[in-house]
């Protein structure tokens, strides 16, 4: 916050010393607010630390996951699910504006630091992965927000486990088959070999910073770096457990408040996914980011962050 207090400290010292004492007040104000929240925090997150936060978790399928926990441990539980190739530091930029709530932000399988099995890489996996994250962490229902393929993880989950979703909020997601076999991204993504050469087109284009606005630049390079370690059979195993795939072939199931959350430049999933989303939901709440592509969480996260913690709160 910044205070902007015009004084003549020679003319009008009575003024000029209630400026400060109502600064000081207001100081005092959010000193004693942030108390409430232990491990709240309101600055942004270092993304050289980041690996640092993370702890880990056997589950009861035998997969190892590693995940970081922020915010307020007494808050309520919100799940954030990361896309393809991405890692929990995805939420790393919108963290800081949801500081009120528990959260709890895991690597999927076969990305980050989590164990990556050869089998399997299917939206109905990675969604029992998630349900059985949260039972380790004795949590009994909680708020998902999943971008991209962890949208589609996110509606799974919900669908799949209806008493385990109290809210859900999707972000560059859709409802319309995510890939199919011969477009870009599957073509792309299935042809890669190891080891992985960033300079190659494809995952040139696949960088972050490669958006139609600004991506923090220490971010996209951690991202950067974190996509190229992960094995081939990933890259490879989501494709394919995508391809030919309706995403809302279960949003009927869903009845709990929905957030969409849209780029209205996203080249991997433009406006018809958008609709494909506001068909499946017709009662949902949509924002459309007109400007932003893929990555709104990235993009914007100063909007973004606090346009979910509005939802959250308002449907409680």
């Amino acid at each position: 916050m910044f205070l902007h207090i015009s004084q003549d400290r020679c003319s009008r010292p009575l003024e000029a010393s209630m400026s400060r004492i109502r600064v000081a007040i207001i100081f005092l104000a959010l000193v004693i607010a942030s108390i409430g929240s232990a491990d709240a925090f309101a600055a942004p997150v270092d993304q050289a630390s980041w690996v640092s936060l993370k702890k880990e978790v056997r589950l009861p399928n035998g997969l190892k996951l590693n995940y970081v926990e922020l915010g307020n441990p007494k808050g309520e539980p919100l799940l954030l699910l990361h896309g393809y190739t991405d890692s929990s530091r995805s939420w790393s930029l919108t963290a800081p504006y949801l500081a009120a709530y528990r959260l709890l932000i895991p690597d999927q399988r076969g990305h980050g630091g989590s164990d990556a099995p050869e089998c399997c890489y299917s939206t109905s996996q990675f969604a029992d992965d998630a349900r059985l994250f949260l039972d380790a962490l004795g949590v009994r229902r909680a708020a998902v927000a999943g971008h991209s393929l962890g949208s589609m993880v996110a509606i799974s989950l919900a669908a799949d486990h209806p008493d385990r979703v109290s809210r859900l909020i999707l972000i560059g997601s859709t409802a319309l088959e995510p890939v199919k076999r011969g477009d870009w991204l599957y073509s792309s993504a299935t042809a890669l070999k190891a080891p992985l050469d960033k300079s190659s087109p494809f995952l040139r284009e696949w960088h972050p910073s490669n958006q139609p606005t600004s991506v923090d630049p220490q971010f996209a390079n951690a991202i950067e770096q974190e996509y190229l370690t992960i094995p081939l059979h990933v890259w490879h195993g989501v494709m394919r457990e995508l391809a030919h795939v309706p995403v809302g072939r279960h949003a009927e199931d869903i009845k709990i408040p929905v957030l969409l959350i849209s780029g209205g430049k996203d080249p991997l999933f433009p406006a018809e996914h958008h609709a494909s989303l506001r068909k499946a939901f017709p009662h949902a709440e949509e924002r459309v980011f007109g400007e932003l592509g893929h990555n709104p969480n990235w993009e914007r996260p100063e909007e973004v962050g606090p346009l979910m913690e509005r939802f959250l709160s308002s449907t409680r």
